[in-house]
């Protein structure tokens, strides 16, 4: 039986409510009683969408001889926004195969598809002013989203309580862009191929920035658009402040909040009801020297900029406490899902295949899992706002779905609990937990997940 009503009613008042920023048009309550004896299973929930969180926990206890455990459970998230960043752009996902990534999402009791849907390699989403970028020519992206695509993953997603959150990246990671339409350069030559940016005082490009994000923002089915504005190398400063400071008032006029990586705090436009999504870890260095010893001469000039770039990463932060921004936690040293495992000599074939960025230190799946969004003192320190937790998979090394199921578990799974658990959690109590849900990781499609360590997935 499910009865669904007030927490007062239910007795559920006295589990606190999540910190941080809803992603929904509207806030649902995520709290839970599931109670399970001899005679039969009560979910008792605040509203509907916790009905579906208790569900999903009776699910996950029932054991392979299909039966559960006499227990009760009050249950409720640490945090609002618990997401999953996917990139597109590197290895296109057909949308059935997106779907089955947000029932992964639902599994784990996130509520986030952020989709990274442009980048430099390619362009994912149809825009009907701009066909150049999706359309049938010598330089088009050969896979993109129809909006009836989009619609169809939008709709199946909210369907299990998660929120689709798109991002369109610019001002910089814009050379597919700039393939298909070589006027937004205004006659100007680049440093260097990569080093592309959407310049405002360019009328093409500030054209077409205007019209794609005016196109694009209905797109959105919550309150959120993600502006992207990370790694704008070679862009002068005050070219960036103005542009970014001019994308973000066009998305609030459209009523949109916005959510952009964390070199955004650098334009002073942001504000409380926006999230800055904070992702250089502090443990990873920027080796300008080892860089251009690995690099042929011409890239040396942005090997520069991006130096420049990363050596204003750790005052973001402190600036978007300042501003009382709130701050979304996907540190690449946690949370990057792309980073290699430790001992992938267990996975021979994938290991030949380098699958996982190798500017990574490779960690193991325990490794991964030792941290707590509250005891981060780059953000603890700084007095920050948290927004949530949200994970992100880069594809740059992904060429199948089974790549990406690999990189994906069980890694999210860690992620996943430090977004829904208060408490600080131990990694044989989370891998002991984990070990059931090989089955239905198999039942949903990712057969191929990370198997080294046989405690953590079955």
């Amino acid at each position: 039986m499910v009865v669904v009503d007030g927490p007062e009613a239910l007795r559920l008042a006295h589990l606190p409510g999540p910190d941080g920023v809803d992603p929904r048009a509207a806030r649902a309550d995520e709290r839970y009683r599931l109670t399970v004896r001899s005679g039969g299973v009560l979910v008792e929930a605040a509203g509907d969408e916790a009905a579906f969180r208790g569900l999903t926990t009776l699910l996950q206890l029932v054991d392979p001889s299909l039966t559960v455990p006499g227990v009760t459970i009050e249950d409720g998230p640490a945090y609002a926004w618990r997401g999953l960043s996917l990139d597109v752009v590197r290895h296109f996902f057909p949308p059935e195969e997106v779907c089955r990534v947000v029932d992964l999402l639902a599994w784990y009791k996130l509520d986030v598809l952020h989709l990274h849907l442009t980048d430099s390699q390619a362009w994912r989403v149809e825009v009907t002013s701009r066909p150049r970028l999706t359309g049938p020519h010598p330089t088009a992206t050969a896979d993109f989203y129809s909006r009836a695509g989009l619609d169809r993953i939008i709709a199946y997603a909210a369907e299990r309580y998660v929120t689709v959150v798109p991002e369109f990246d610019v001002p910089g990671h814009v050379i597919a862009a700039f393939t298909a339409y070589p006027e937004l350069a205004g006659g100007t030559e680049p440093a260097h191929p990569y080093v592309r940016y959407l310049d405002p005082d360019i009328p093409e490009a500030a054209a077409f920035a205007r019209d794609v994000l005016h196109e694009l923002v209905d797109l959105a089915p919550g309150p959120f658009v993600h502006l992207g504005a990370d790694e704008p190398f070679g862009m002068p400063v005050q070219a960036y402040r103005r542009f970014v400071q001019d994308a973000h008032a066009l998305l609030r006029s459209r009523g949109k909040r916005v959510v952009a990586w964390q070199e955004a705090a650098r334009a002073d436009c942001l504000d409380g009801d926006d999230v800055l999504q904070y992702w250089i870890g502090p443990d990873n260095p920027f080796d300008v020297e080892q860089l251009k010893a690995r690099a042929p001469s011409a890239l040396h000039r942005v090997i520069d900029d991006a130096a420049r770039m990363f050596a204003l990463a750790p005052r973001d932060i402190p600036t978007a406490a300042a501003a009382g921004v709130p701050v979304l936690v996907s540190s690449n040293t946690m949370l990057y899902l792309d980073r290699p495992y430790a001992h992938a000599d267990d996975e021979p074939e994938r290991s030949r295949r380098h699958v996982g960025h190798s500017d990574y230190e490779a960690r193991s799946p325990e490794q991964a899992f030792t941290w707590h969004p509250s005891t981060l003192p780059e953000l603890t320190d700084a007095g920050a706002r948290f927004a949530g937790v949200e994970a992100a998979i880069w594809c740059e090394t992904v060429d199948s779905f089974d790549d990406l199921a690999f990189l994906l578990l069980p890694r999210l799974a860690g992620a996943a609990e430090k977004a829904w658990t208060r408490q600080v959690t131990d990694w044989p109590h989370h891998s002991a937990r984990l070990t059931a849900h090989a089955g239905a990781w198999s039942a949903l499609g990712f057969h191929a997940a990370y198997r080294a360590d046989p405690r953590a997935v079955g």
